[in-house]
Parts: structure tokens; C-alpha cells; sequence
């Protein structure tokens, strides 16, 4: 917190009582200043936000209102495109909390399917399914974004995602062509052994990332629109 300099400073009357748990804050302020946003005795924008304790911390619980300064009536404002940050969330879920778990473990669990291969067409299936289901979530996030004029892949979580994208086009390309894998019996080669470990660890990494990613997802959402 940086505090305004005392020659700057316009408030008078100002006080901060904290009673009943609740901090109360009051100030008188000055509607017409030079280089601030003017106060109209019509409709205003102001911000509102509270915390759960007396200290200086940030405040998840948030929101816009207006407000009318001449007749006392009020309206809270909303953060815009809701719908679609859910819908990206939702298919999201799925697609990471769903049908690629469930992929992974046909393929962990293939002893205890029926013989004849399968495993790998439930395994192929989910992951065919959640592919599509990632590619519209990630299009819906690019267009949203658009639609906010704000920049892409700028936090963690959205870089994660293009990174989980890219990786995500590897594994699904890395499945088409693998190598061929010999009958029963006889010893693999080098290549296809190297082919497995590196689709069983690019799967692992990336349901750990969507795990990570569904969580950020979440808490992203709720300070966005003011919600648990």
C-alpha cells in the first residue's frame, strides 16, 4: 500500500472506527478535483469490497454498483460474459476432470477389460472426446478475450493452457504414429520402448496440469464475478 502523499491529500473529516466487527470509514470529499473522476450529483460507478479481518489484505469479495447521488437509488453491476467464462469452465471440466481420467484408466486397468484390444479403443475413444471438448473450451477462452480486448496468455493460468494445448496436439499425434508394437512374446525395440515412456509421462503431466488448471479456473471465476 502506497499512501498519497500528504500534500496531495483532499479527504477532511476522516476517520476508521472498527466496532462490532465490522471497520467503518468515514471522509469527506471534495466531487470536482483536477485529475481525479469527477462526483456527479446524478448517476456514479463506485466500487465496493470487503475482507474477513482489520488488516490490509486483499479483497476477494468485490463488485461494481451504481448509485445516484440525488435520489439514494442503487444498482450492482456485473462483470460481463459470465455465461461463456462458465461454459469454458464446465467443458473444461469434463474434458480434464472426466473423460481423460477415465481414459487413463482404461489404459492402467486394461487386464481387468475383455480381451481383443478393448482397452485401447475406450482409451482412444475418451481421449478423442476430451480432445474436442479441450479444443472448444480453449476457443471459447481465445474468443472471450477477444470479445474483452484484453491480452491473451497473460497469467499463469492462461499460459498454461496454451501450453497444455500444444502439448495436448503432440500426445494426440504421437498416438497416430507410434511404433509399432510387436506380438506377444517377442522383445520390443528401442524406439517403441522410448515412445511409451514418453506418452505415459506427457499424459501424466498433463492431467497433473489440468488438475492445477480446473483449480486456478476456479479461483480466477470467483474473484472475477465476487463468488465462492
Amino acid at each position: 500500500v502506497q499512501p498519497m502523499p500528504q500534500e496531495q491529500q483532499t479527504l477532511t473529516d476522516a476517520s476508521t472506527v472498527f466496532q462490532n466487527g465490522q471497520t467503518i470509514m468515514k471522509f469527506t470529499k471534495i466531487m470536482k478535483e483536477p485529475g481525479e473522476v469527477e462526483i456527479l450529483f446524478g448517476d456514479n460507478d463506485f466500487l465496493w469490497a470487503h475482507g474477513s479481518a482489520p488488516a490490509l489484505t486483499y479483497h476477494s469479495a468485490r463488485s461494481a454498483f451504481v448509485l445516484n447521488l440525488s435520489s439514494g437509488a442503487a444498482q450492482e453491476l456485473t462483470a460481463p460474459n459470465k455465461g461463456l467464462w462458465l461454459a469454458h469452465g464446465v467443458i473444461l471440466f469434463l474434458a480434464w476432470g472426466v473423460f481423460v481420467p477415465f481414459a487413463v484408466q482404461a489404459s492402467l486397468l486394461r487386464k481387468l477389460l475383455p480381451e481383443g484390444g478393448i482397452w485401447l479403443q475406450i482409451h482412444r475413444g475418451l481421449n478423442t472426446i476430451s480432445l474436442a471438448l479441450f479444443i472448444a473450451g480453449f476457443a471459447i477462452s481465445v474468443a472471450t478475450t477477444n470479445k474483452e480486448e484484453q491480452p491473451h496468455f497473460s497469467n499463469p493460468h492462461r499460459r498454461m493452457g496454451l501450453a497444455m494445448f500444444i502439448m495436448a496436439i503432440l500426445q494426440v499425434i504421437g498416438g497416430i504414429v507410434r511404433p509399432h508394437n510387436p506380438p506377444e512374446g517377442e522383445k520390443k525395440k528401442p524406439v517403441r520402448v522410448g515412445w511409451e515412456v514418453g506418452h505415459r509421462v506427457l499424459g501424466v503431466s498433463l492431467l497433473a496440469c489440468g488438475f492445477w488448471q480446473m483449480y486456478e479456473g476456479i479461483l480466477l471465476y470467483g474473484v472475477k464475478y465476487s463468488t465462492d
